[in-house]
């Protein structure tokens, strides 16, 4: 049975890098999170630090725009252009990601859904209700329910600018995967069940 490339959105504390790291050991292959970096900066020769501040974020390039405008009035020298380099960091992410995926494995995330779409992918979205999400992060970061929704909110926030910058989908948006868990419904195992039955269809029918 042919095995294909994995792309994963999703939200903050909706458990969907346990799901990863139970589907790669249910299927076999590996799976791409954070090291997504230091593999691209590895290869590209990038700084790791630079990257880690990119990872999955987008500059607001109207508050930038005010920033420098501001500087130059007041005859400062403009900054290096963050905006720039901030796209600069996404193709060397979406390269990586490109050499990833020409062998099995599953991608969490860093619009690799978007980034592999001319290719024979299954895209999944992972999803909570917020009270689970909340407690999920609270307990895992050791926040307090306060802070941990204010993380929810400011990293959903974050990964929704990031992906619909730089793609022509809307982050969330049902019709953009094949499949959507809700893991508030079936737990990370039953999740994991659900989705691992949906990729063997899908491995026999593609």
């Amino acid at each position: 049975m042919k095995k294909h490339v994995i792309t994963l959105s999703r939200e903050l504390g909706s458990g969907g890098n346990l799901i990863a790291r139970e589907l790669s050991k249910r299927f076999d292959i590996p799976f791409y999170d954070k090291d997504i970096i230091n593999k691209t900066a590895q290869e590209f020769g990038l700084p790791k630090e630079r990257l880690i501040k990119t990872d999955e974020r987008k500059i607001n390039s109207f508050l930038y725009s005010l920033a420098t405008a501001q500087l130059a009035a007041n005859g400062a020298a403009f900054p290096l252009n963050d905006i720039i380099v901030d796209d600069q960091s996404f193709m060397f992410t979406c390269e990586t990601i490109k050499r990833l995926a020409e062998e099995p494995c599953i991608i969490v995330g860093r619009c690799a859904d978007y980034v592999l779409q001319d290719r024979d992918i299954i895209k999944i979205f992972v999803c909570a209700e917020m009270p689970d999400r909340i407690k999920r992060i609270s307990e895992s970061l050791e926040l307090s329910e306060k802070n941990a929704l204010k993380l929810i909110q400011k990293t959903d926030k974050r990964r929704a600018s990031y992906y619909n910058s730089y793609t022509d989908n809307v982050w969330g948006k049902a019709n953009n995967y094949h499949i959507t868990v809700n893991t508030s419904v079936l737990g990370i195992d039953g999740s994991a069940d659900v989705l691992q039955k949906f990729i063997e269809s899908y491995n026999e029918k593609h």
